[in-house]
């Protein structure tokens, strides 16, 4: 090896190092330029100096290993690469495929139709409208996969919490599925089962594969045993949308960035919802609701059960019962129930400033952000808040009995790996690819016309992007939903509105849990 390649391999590796699991921005908060300090590590200009950097440092490092002759620079690989769709199929470094191939209909299952339909365009390149048609008419012209098989799509016609006990049946039944939809929340129930869910090594795919994931769908993808078993391919990171005019009213900020410098952390955005229900005389809560505060402050922070099989409620748990309460008294939050008429009429009549909102929320003209905000158009702004997190996305599993092996791997690897694709994607949904959001990020070709009008122009995919890359999950479980869903329902009937003590409320919580789940 010559000293240049030498050079070049420690300098990878040594980036590697660097990058932590949370990506360092390189931008600044005040102009959107690029830092001089941090320009060298940000290696495709994305903004981030982050694993994808690494992976480009990492590629050019084995070309130069191969390469005879003199080797290209660094900036003419990344352009000879720059036009390529990455990762296409060709690029995922396994090939080999252990499933059973060569069945004749090649099935999807979701709750809903909302997203299989785009999907199948995308992979088939047929249009979405035609898609449904052929989906959903008495027409008889069917859709096929690459390998000659027929698409079936079977809409199970429910919310996502309820297809469990649909999946459940049709598994018990032997009916057929090859590829089916799953929620994050509940998602581990089959990954942890392997006759319900394939590695996704079965497909020829690998975590080398993933170098475009968000860290934290990394963690999702993953079973109880560390096994990649699910493709997080729509992700739901979360944010905080406000009224930036009564934010420079109360509280005297004028950016996004002065915003989140104001409620950046759970101490300061407590003291900020005081401020302004102390000037406002509790007539302006900062907080839509205890549930949504409750969303982003207990992602990733809890491991509820233990190895031991014991339940585990930390101290944060108090902490954050203490200061829900304390925002309760003083108005720093509404007395709001999520998914209410009050709960969106207090956005539309200035009685609360800001919501905590998932990705989904900016997409469609009906979600409760838009009905909350639209009344003041050009009012409100975003930023991460005071803890990134996500709430909600969609995962794809396959059935290991499934037998067109070869067709789920196409139509994964086209909805979750292929740039174009997800870029289309885009239009309705967030694609778990940091490379095609931070892109997204810098132009307005995906947005919602109507929410960008709300939001004053500002560039939402920038925000969510930033909140995804910080996300940070511990571990998590298949009991995790529930078991935070029992937390905050005590945090707030017992504790709050009945005024018990905390030892009383952590003792019907324990005892509800333990219950239910027979934990020591």
């Amino acid at each position: 090896m010559n000293f240049k390649r030498k050079i070049t391999g420690i300098f990878a590796l040594s980036l590697v190092g660097a990058l932590s699991i949370t990506a360092v921005s390189a931008f600044d908060n005040t102009n959107d330029t690029v830092n001089a300090a941090t320009k060298f590590g940000d290696i495709n200009s994305d903004g981030y100096i982050d694993a994808v950097d690494a992976s480009i440092i990492l590629s050019y490092y084995a070309y130069l290993q191969t390469t005879e002759g003199t080797p290209m620079t660094l900036e003419k690989y990344m352009a000879r690469n720059a036009d390529k769709t990455e990762p296409t199929t060709s690029d995922l470094s396994n090939k080999d495929i252990s499933l059973k191939t060569g069945g004749d209909t090649f099935t999807i299952v979701s709750w809903n139709r909302d997203e299989v339909p785009s999907l199948i365009s995308n992979w088939t390149g047929i249009e979405v409208e035609d898609v449904i048609e052929r989906l959903y008419s008495e027409s008889n012209e069917k859709i096929t996969a690459p390998s000659g098989a027929n698409i079936n799509f079977i809409n199970l016609g429910t919310a996502g919490g309820y297809a469990p006990e649909r999946y459940d049946e049709m598994f018990n039944q032997g009916e057929d599925i090859d590829v089916y939809l799953v929620e994050p929340y509940w998602a581990l129930r089959y990954m942890d089962n392997d006759a319900h869910s394939a590695p996704l090594s079965s497909l020829g795919i690998s975590e080398n594969d993933m170098n475009e994931w968000y860290p934290y769908t990394k963690k999702l993808a993953q079973n109880s045993k560390g096994v990649y078993k699910s493709v997080p391919y729509c992700i739901a990171p979360g944010a905080f949308a406000y009224r930036s005019d009564l934010a420079e009213k109360y509280l005297g900020v004028t950016t996004p960035e002065e915003m989140q410098t104001a409620i950046g952390d759970w101490s300061k955005f407590s003291s900020s919802a005081k401020t302004i229900a102390e000037k406002t005389e509790g007539k302006v809560a900062l907080a839509d609701s205890i549930a949504g505060m409750w969303q982003a402050y207990s992602c990733g922070r809890f491991d509820f059960i233990t190895s031991e099989n014991k339940l585990n409620l930390s101290t944060d748990v108090r902490s954050f019962a203490d200061m829900a309460k304390d925002l309760w008294k003083s108005g720093g939050v509404t007395k709001n129930s999520q998914w209410n008429d009050e709960w969106i009429q207090a956005g539309q009549y200035d009685q609360c400033m800001g919501y905590f909102v998932p990705s989904w929320a900016f997409f469609y003209g009906e979600s409760f952000l838009y009905e909350s905000t639209n009344k003041q158009p050009g009012k409100w702004s975003m930023c991460i808040g005071p803890q990134a997190y996500y709430w909600g996305g969609n995962d794809m599993l396959v059935n290991p009995s499934t037998d067109n092996g070869d067709d789920a791997r196409s139509f994964i690897i086209s909805s979750a790996f292929n740039s174009d694709n997800m870029k289309r994607y885009a239009c309705n949904n967030m694609p778990n690819n940091m490379s095609v959001n931070a892109q997204l990020a810098k132009d307005k070709t995906y947005y919602d016309t109507d929410m960008l009008d709300i939001l004053n122009g500002q560039n939402y995919y920038s925000v969510l992007d930033q909140s995804a890359r910080s996300i940070d999950i511990k571990k998590y479980s298949i009991y995790d939903d529930t078991i935070s869903s029992y937390i905050i329902s005590q945090i707030k009937d017992s504790y709050i509105d009945k005024g018990k003590n905390w030892d009383e409320t952590l003792t019907a919580i324990q005892d509800k849990i333990k219950n239910d789940y027979d934990l020591k």
